[in-house]
């Protein structure tokens, strides 16, 4: 699946269980230290929204050029903020929300981490000690706050990738 369309199904998905691994050790020293905070969390979800607008406005708006091929490494965090920045309507959609490309790219993983998280906890009777190594405890109790939104939002993109994908 070409790079643009697999993130933009990932970040359609949030509210799954896991997320893209990630290669760079810096990446995952990033996502240690990030926390999903409100302000963030109102921009992620407008960009979604303008996503999904403007997907529904142009259904070119997301195309990947030349159909790219995924050439089976695992995205890095300014792999794919290069990859949206390559996409004007892609780029337009999250920075009109007030986001970089990077920030978004980086919430959405932060939000897979979470959720992955979060689905341990479930599991352990909501007992939240041992978390995977870097998963900060608080972006788990972020996630599990948001839980039901995220889902709704996730549905709506789903809707839309349905829709491209027939």
């Amino acid at each position: 699946m070409p790079v643009i369309r697999r993130m933009l199904t990932l970040a359609a998905a949030a509210g799954a269980l896991l997320g893209a691994p990630l290669k760079a050790q810096s990446d995952e020293d990033l996502l240690s230290r990030y926390r999903l905070t409100e302000n963030a969390y109102a921009k992620y979800v407008q960009a979604s929204r303008n996503m999904i607008a403007a997907w529904k406005a142009d259904s070119t708006a997301f195309k990947d050029e030349e159909e790219e091929e995924d050439e089976g490494d695992d995205p890095t965090i300014a792999d794919l903020a290069a990859q949206y920045d390559g996409h004007p309507a892609t780029k337009r959609a999250i920075t009109s929300a007030g986001m970089t490309t990077r920030e978004f790219v980086t919430f959405t993983f932060s939000l897979f981490q979470a959720a992955a998280a979060a689905w341990l906890v479930k599991q352990r009777q909501g007992k939240l000690d041992n978390l995977p190594a870097g998963t900060p405890r608080e972006n788990v109790l972020f996630y599990q706050q948001h839980e039901a939104e995220l889902q709704r939002l996730t549905e709506e993109m789903q809707a839309i990738l349905g829709e491209k994908n027939e």
